[in-house]
C-alpha cells in the first residue's frame, strides 16, 4: 500500500538528473577510434594503391571506383571527421582551408558532396569551443569574484 510518505519510483513525476554531456570532439574522436580498426582490413580496395582515391572525381566515377567495398559507410564517416577536426583546427589561421582539407574520395562520396558535411560539423565543434572557452572565463572570473569577496570579509 503506497502512502503519503513513501517515496515514489524514481520515474514518476521524476525527471532524471542531467548528466554532464562529453565535447562534441570528444565524442567524434571516440566515434573515429571505434570505426578505425575496421578500416585496416587488408580486404579494402584502396588499400592496394590509395593515390586513384586522392583524385577528385564525378559522383558517378566516385561511386563506381568504391562500389564493393564493404566499409564505404565507415570509410566516409572517419574521412568526415578527420577533415572536419583538421578544418576546425585550421580554421583560425587560413579563410579558405576548406577548400584544401576536403578533397578526394572518399567513402563513395566526391569531396565536393562532403564540403557542407564537414563545414557544417567544423562550425559546431569550433561554437562549442567557444562556449566552453565562455563558460570558463565566467567561471573563473565568478570564483575571483568569491575570494575577492572572502578576503575582504576577512580582512574586516
Amino acid at each position: 500500500m503506497l502512502s503519503i510518505i513513501a517515496p515514489s519510483p524514481p520515474s514518476v513525476n521524476h525527471r532524471p538528473p542531467e548528466r554532464p554531456q562529453l565535447p562534441l570532439e570528444m565524442r567524434l574522436r571516440h566515434q573515429r577510434h571505434a570505426l578505425q580498426h575496421l578500416l585496416n582490413n587488408p580486404d579494402r580496395l584502396c588499400v592496394s594503391d590509395p593515390s586513384r582515391w586522392d583524385d577528385n572525381l564525378d559522383q558517378g566515377q566516385t561511386r563506381a571506383l568504391c562500389k564493393g567495398c564493404p566499409l564505404t559507410v565507415e570509410c566516409g564517416t572517419v574521412a568526415v571527421i578527420d577533415e572536419a577536426l583538421v578544418l576546425a583546427d585550421s580554421e583560425r589561421h587560413t579563410i579558405n582551408a576548406r577548400n584544401w582539407v576536403v578533397s578526394g574520395t572518399r567513402g563513395g562520396v566526391t569531396a565536393r558532396v562532403r564540403r557542407p558535411t564537414v563545414r557544417a560539423l567544423a562550425d559546431r565543434i569550433i561554437i562549442e569551443r567557444m562556449a566552453r572557452a565562455e563558460k570558463a572565463c565566467a567561471n573563473a572570473e565568478r570564483k575571483s569574484q568569491t575570494a575577492k569577496a572572502a578576503k575582504a570579509g576577512t580582512a574586516s
